[in-house]
C-alpha cells in the first residue's frame, strides 16, 4: 500500500464513523431529532410571541415541529395549521400596508412635510402594532388549544 492512502485512511475512517454515529446522539436540549430545531428556535427567541412564519413551506415546517415536539393529535395539528395560514395571510396585508407607510414616510422626509412625517409614523405605529397582535393572537389560540401537559411543555420551550 503507498504512504499516501495509509495517512489517508484513518482520516476517512474517522469521517465515516462520525457520519454513522451522529445520529444515535442524544440531543442537549432534549428536543428529539425528528423535529427542526431551527424552525422552532426561531420561534423561542425575543420575538416568539408574536413571530409568524411567512411562507407556506416555513408554516408547514413550524406545525410539523409543534406536532413532533408536543405530540400533537392530528385534530390539534389541523387547528394549529389553519391558525397560522390565517394570521400569515392576515400579516401579508399588514406587511403591505407597512410598505406603503414606510413609503408615505420616505416621501415626507424627502419633501421636508413635517405633519406628514407625523401622520406616517403614527401609521407605521399603528400597522406594526397590529402586526404583534396578530401573531399573539394566534399563538395563544394554538396554545388554548392544548392539553395542560402540552401546555407545560410549550412554556418551558417559550423560556
Amino acid at each position: 500500500m503507498e504512504r499516501r492512502a495509509l495517512v489517508a485512511l484513518p482520516g476517512i475512517a474517522a469521517f465515516a464513523a462520525s457520519r454513522v454515529f451522529a445520529d444515535t446522539r442524544v440531543s442537549d436540549t432534549g428536543i428529539p431529532p425528528t423535529i427542526s430545531r431551527k424552525a422552532l428556535v426561531k420561534q423561542t427567541g425575543s420575538k416568539s410571541s408574536y413571530k409568524i412564519p411567512r411562507s407556506v413551506a416555513k408554516q408547514t415546517k413550524y406545525v410539523n415541529s409543534l406536532a413532533a415536539f408536543l405530540t400533537l393529535t392530528t385534530a390539534q395539528k389541523q387547528q394549529a395549521a389553519s391558525i397560522v395560514a390565517s394570521a400569515a395571510s392576515s400579516a401579508t396585508q399588514i406587511h403591505a400596508n407597512l410598505k406603503t407607510a414606510r413609503k408615505a414616510l420616505r416621501t415626507a422626509v424627502t419633501s421636508n412635510d413635517s405633519g406628514g412625517i407625523q401622520q406616517a409614523a403614527a401609521t407605521l405605529g399603528t400597522l406594526t402594532s397590529q402586526h404583534v397582535v396578530n401573531g399573539a393572537l394566534a399563538h395563544a389560540a394554538i396554545f388554548a388549544g392544548l392539553t395542560p401537559e402540552q401546555q407545560a411543555k410549550m412554556s418551558q420551550l417559550l423560556g
